[in-house]
């Protein structure tokens, strides 16, 4: 364990924290070692350097040989004011880690690439790739975006989701609201047809976190929104209830009509996620000026609402950590779990299309503001949703699995 500010930290978590903190760039010899091993690559939606061609590895799992624990890490971009970790790769094909101080990681740490999944390199009956329609998270999480990009009617300053929409996707932008009616049934079997080949991946052998996930549609077409995840779950519940301990998650800007909630817990849907990016009014309107033109307290008041049909404990938002003092952030965060929302936070990384004018936040900040968070939700009995293999830009499930204690502890 490492003192930090107070706390005793894992070697894995710490690693994990400055990567989140300062990022990671890779030596020629890592990036040749990670295609010869098969990483999965990056997936052109977060973290993305601000300049980069060619393969970049998507995440990196850090076992800690001592105890046996593994998390996994994404390989943020390096952040431009500070040192950045470097992934070196020796000539026997050990991967080791340079520019961490006088800290020594290989006593104690094995580092391995995230592999690509099989089923990547899969096809449907169509000849589409199955990675089309599903696409893996970490180790064990199974992501479903039914488009990509983001129709708000501002973008997030901190987000880059936008710049990374190629030529044939379905694009957010482009949809109106008869989209849905004239594809619906075409895209529900190709997604049903992927979900049963990517399941038997030997990612996903012991179990599956299932997220359905998207940019926006435009703020006028919430409802729309709603209304199709809710049909995209019915379908796709059946296919993966046995593997999803937790069940589906959404993850959504929450509807314009209140009774589309219920609707989506009917369709199978267990936990829900609305995303405040920024819990404090000031920032929120700052750095969230589409989510703020529907407002803030239209989000608050839905995720109350939400706790009505999902119970508490089911009901999440997540923040980006960085973008507001941690202070009142905890203040706030332990005022909504009161209600029953359960605060979560993945580190502030600076991608290509931000616009932001806040730095991310220190090693020693990101560690106390976890350890926080934990015991606030902790005290109400609040867990991670997803396990240390899926989570990648955050350490709820470090703090929450006791990797990170008080000295006095």
């Amino acid at each position: 364990m490492l003192e930090v500010n107070g706390c005793l930290v894992s070697e894995e978590t710490f690693l994990k924290a400055k990567i989140l903190t300062h990022g990671i760039s890779f030596t020629q010899e890592a990036i040749q070692l990670a295609k010869e091993k098969k990483a999965k690559g990056q997936n052109l939606v977060y973290n993305m350097p601000l300049s980069t061609d060619g393969f970049r590895p998507q995440e990196l799992v850090l076992y800690n040989r001592s105890d046996g624990y593994k998390t996994v890490v994404s390989c943020v971009a390096p952040n431009t004011d500070r040192e950045p970790i470097i992934l070196d790769a020796s000539t026997d094909g050990k991967i080791f880690i340079n520019g961490s101080g006088n800290i020594d990681f290989a006593h104690i740490l094995d580092i391995e690439f995230v592999p690509e999944p099989v089923y990547y390199r899969k096809t449907l009956s169509n000849g589409e790739h199955v990675n089309k329609y599903v696409s893996a998270c970490g180790l064990d999480e199974l992501n479903i975006f039914p488009w990509k990009g983001c129709a708000i009617s501002k973008p997030c300053l901190f987000c880059g989701a936008n710049y990374f929409v190629k030529a044939d996707d379905i694009c957010a932008k482009n949809m109106d609201d008869t989209f849905w009616e004239k594809n619906r049934d075409l895209y529900i079997y190709q997604l049903c047809e992927s979900i049963e080949i990517a399941k038997r991946d030997a990612c996903y052998s012991e179990h599956m976190h299932v997220i359905l996930i998207a940019g926006n549609l435009s703020n006028s077409m919430l409802d729309l929104e709603s209304d199709i995840f809710a049909e995209i779950a019915q379908n796709i519940s059946p296919l993966v209830e046995n593997k999803s301990e937790e069940g589906l998650v959404l993850v959504i800007t929450p509807p314009h009509d209140i009774s589309k909630i219920q609707m989506l817990y009917n369709s199978g849907i267990r936990k829900v996620v609305f995303n405040m990016e920024a819990i404090q009014p000031q920032y929120f309107q700052k750095y969230c000026p589409g989510k703020d033109d529907l407002g803030y307290d239209y989000i608050i008041h839905r995720l109350k609402e939400a706790v009505k049909v999902f119970g508490k404990g089911n009901v999440w938002s997540n923040l980006v950590y960085g973008l507001e003092p941690s202070k009142d952030t905890l203040n706030h965060c332990s005022k909504m779990a009161e209600h029953g929302i359960v605060m979560g936070a993945n580190v502030l990384h600076l991608d290509t299309g931000n616009r932001l004018d806040c730095s991310i936040p220190s090693v020693e900040q990101t560690i106390d503001f976890f350890f926080k968070l934990e015991n606030i939700n902790h005290f109400y009995g609040y867990v991670p949703y997803y396990c240390s293999l899926a989570l990648r830009t955050s350490l709820s499930n470090e703090a929450h699995d006791g990797r990170i204690t008080r000295k006095e502890d």
